[in-house]
C-alpha cells in the first residue's frame, strides 16, 4: 500500500476535486462515524430480531399439520408458511448478512486478518445474492396486501431494492477484481444499506402505525420505499465524506491522521 506526504494528505483530490482533508471535514468523518456505527447497531439488533421472531413463527408452523392454513394465519403470515423453501433462503442468509456485514467495514479487521476480511466478505455477497432473489420470490410474486391492490407498491418495491442490491455486489465483486479498493468498498456499502432497509422499515412502520390512523395496507409498502432512500442516501452522504484519491486503497482514517501530524 503506497504512503502520503503530509501534503499530499491535505491536498490530495477526491473524484469530487475537493481536498481530502479540507476542513472541517476530519471533524466532520468522526461525528459521522460514532453517528453511523450507533444506527447500525440499531439496525442490525431490529433486523435479527425480525430474523428470530419469523423462525419461531416458522418452527411453530411446521411443528404440526394444518388442514387450512387459511383460517390460521393473517395475510402477512400465511405468504411465509406458503412460501416455506424462499422464507427459510430468506431468513438464513439474513442472519449471517446482518453478523458478518459490520465485520466488512471495521479497519481493524481488514488490516489485521485480511484471510477473515475475504472469507467473510464471501460468505456476505453469497449469502446477500440468496437473500435477494428469495426476497423477490416472496415480496414481489407474493406481496402482502396482493399484487393487484396494494401489495403492487411493496412488489415494486422488493424488486427495485432487490435488483439494486444484486447490481451492487456484482459490482463490488469487479471491482476488487479489478485492484480498486475504493469502489469495492463504495459499493459494499450500497449493497449493506440497502440490506439493512428493511430494518429501518420495521422501526418506520411501527413509528407510524403508532402515531397515525394510515393503515398498514398502505404504510407496509410506502415505507419500504421512504427506508430504501434513506439508507441509501446515508450511505451516499458517508461514502462522499471518506472517498480517497487513487484507487481508495488508503483509509480516510490514515489520511487524516497524516495531515493531522503535518
Amino acid at each position: 500500500m503506497s504512503d502520503l506526504t503530509a501534503g499530499e494528505a491535505t491536498t490530495g483530490k477526491t473524484q469530487g476535486g475537493m481536498g481530502f482533508s479540507a476542513a472541517p471535514m476530519p471533524a466532520i468523518r468522526k461525528v459521522l462515524e460514532v453517528i453511523g456505527w450507533g444506527l447500525v447497531a440499531i439496525l442490525v439488533f431490529t433486523g435479527l430480531s425480525a430474523i428470530f421472531a419469523r423462525t419461531g413463527f416458522m418452527i411453530g408452523a411446521f411443528s404440526e399439520p394444518i388442514a387450512n392454513p387459511e383460517e390460521i394465519f393473517n395475510a402477512f403470515d400465511i405468504r411465509y408458511y406458503t412460501n416455506a423453501l424462499a422464507t427459510v433462503l430468506h431468513l438464513g442468509p439474513g442472519f449471517f448478512v446482518m453478523v458478518l456485514g459490520p465485520l466488512q467495514f471495521m479497519r481493524g479487521v481488514r488490516k489485521k486478518y485480511i484471510k477473515l476480511h475475504r472469507i467473510s466478505g464471501r460468505i456476505f455477497v453469497l449469502c446477500g445474492a440468496i437473500g435477494a432473489f428469495s426476497g423477490i420470490a416472496i415480496g414481489v410474486f407474493d406481496p402482502f396486501m396482493g399484487i393487484g391492490d396494494q401489495g403492487f407498491n411493496e412488489s415494486m418495491a422488493t424488486a427495485f431494492f432487490a435488483l439494486f442490491i444484486l447490481f451492487s455486489l456484482v459490482m463490488a465483486i469487479v471491482r476488487i477484481k479489478q485492484r480498486n479498493f475504493g469502489q469495492h468498498r463504495e459499493w459494499m456499502i450500497r449493497a449493506f444499506a440497502l440490506m439493512l432497509a428493511i430494518a429501518t422499515e420495521r422501526l418506520m412502520l411501527t413509528a407510524f402505525m403508532s402515531t397515525t390512523d394510515i393503515g398498514i395496507a398502505v404504510l407496509f409498502g410506502t415505507t419500504f420505499w421512504m427506508a430504501g432512500v434513506i439508507n441509501l442516501s446515508a450511505a451516499e452522504l458517508w461514502i462522499s465524506c471518506t472517498r480517497t484519491p487513487g484507487n481508495g486503497a488508503r483509509h480516510w482514517k490514515d489520511m487524516d491522521a497524516k495531515a493531522a501530524k503535518a
